[in-house]
């Protein structure tokens, strides 16, 4: 009897244990955390850019010019959509690391030309009498500038099977800028009477530039689907040293006008400067190495990059669409 009862005991106390376990659920493993293994490779890939540039003031010229006709422009602070491009190389060498080079390459334009005689508004001659005008012939012409140098050193990090990242640093050489031309033939009729009406050759030009240089951080995040198919978000961190030049040039100007002759300014000027992409990559597999293609978005800020001949400053932003192509090679 006593064995029958130990016997009954122990079988109790087993299946008790059991159903404690039965409670704790899945057992999860941590994600090793690796690098490639060795190997040595270059790329070289090229990206089409469509863009626009903006700015967070007036101060880059911005006028909305307005005629009698119905015809208005609007020059300056949203200048129209344009292309640009993307050139890029690489070195990969050891185990995950590379060597990059690449460069962001924008121009952009925007441009109106009135024929008169029309009534226009809003020329910026001077706040009080010269705002409007009788003009023969008026264009405007806003362009604006972006070129960004960077040179980086990166790691790639495998996190599992199917995600990735790469951590960078190097140096960033940018520049940015916005000039705006101003030409027009026009009647000014201060006194409101045709005999005080007198005729004027008008040109302003005024131009706002930036150059820095500076270190650079950033990582690169990737996501694996599979069969090629992989998705990415991209950003960067610079702050750049450098100078902020700005100038305004006017000729043949009324004596009432804000500005007559040249006035320019320089000033060092320490900016931080923000960007990042968001894209989608196919990548072929083929003989002699890999081909991609990728699509996406990218944008910049340069925070109070700018400054107008009066030292106020502004921001310097752009974004839009790109596409390209990547060609990555083994070596033996």
């Amino acid at each position: 009897m006593l064995n029958l009862k130990k016997t009954a005991l122990a079988v109790i106390a087993l299946g008790s244990t059991a159903a404690f376990a039965g409670t704790m659920g899945p057992v999860c493993s941590a994600v090793n955390v690796t690098v490639p293994c060795e190997n040595t490779a270059w790329d070289l890939g090229g990206r089409a850019l469509y863009l626009q540039p903006s700015s967070n003031a007036g101060l880059l010229g911005t006028t909305t010019y307005t005629a009698s006709n119905g015809t208005a422009a609007t020059i300056g602070t949203n200048p129209q959509w344009a292309w640009g491009f993307q050139l890029e190389g690489s070195y990969h060498f050891s185990t995950g690391n590379d060597f990059n080079l690449n460069w962001y390459h924008f121009r952009g334009s925007n441009s109106k030309n009135f024929v008169g005689p029309v009534t226009v508004t809003n020329l910026g001659i001077d706040s009080g009498n010269f705002d409007s005008a009788t003009v023969n012939s008026l264009d405007v012409t806003g362009n604006s500038s972006w070129d960004q140098v960077n040179m980086e050193f990166g790691q790639h990090v495998d996190f599992g099977e199917n995600k990735f990242a790469r951590f960078h640093g190097g140096m960033n050489f940018s520049r940015v800028g916005y000039n705006s031309t101003f030409n027009s033939s026009l009647t000014l009729d201060p006194a409101g009477t045709a005999a005080t009406a007198t005729q004027y050759t008008l040109s302003n030009k005024s131009s706002s530039v930036y150059n820095g240089f500076g270190p650079r951080v950033g990582t690169d995040l990737n996501y694996d689907w599979g069969n090629g198919l992989s998705v990415y978000a991209d950003g960067a961190l610079s702050v750049l040293a450098g100078t902020s030049k700005a100038s305004t040039d006017a000729a043949n100007i009324v004596t009432a006008t804000k500005y007559t002759g040249t006035v320019a300014r320089s000033a060092s000027n320490v900016v931080g400067e923000l960007d990042a992409k968001l894209g989608a990559m196919y990548t072929y597999a083929m003989a002699q190495g890999d081909l991609s293609l990728d699509i996406g978005w990218v944008f910049a800020d340069y925070i109070s990059a700018l400054k107008d001949t009066s030292d106020a400053d502004s921001s310097f932003g752009i974004q839009g669409l790109y596409f390209g192509l990547k060609w990555v090679g083994n070596v033996a």
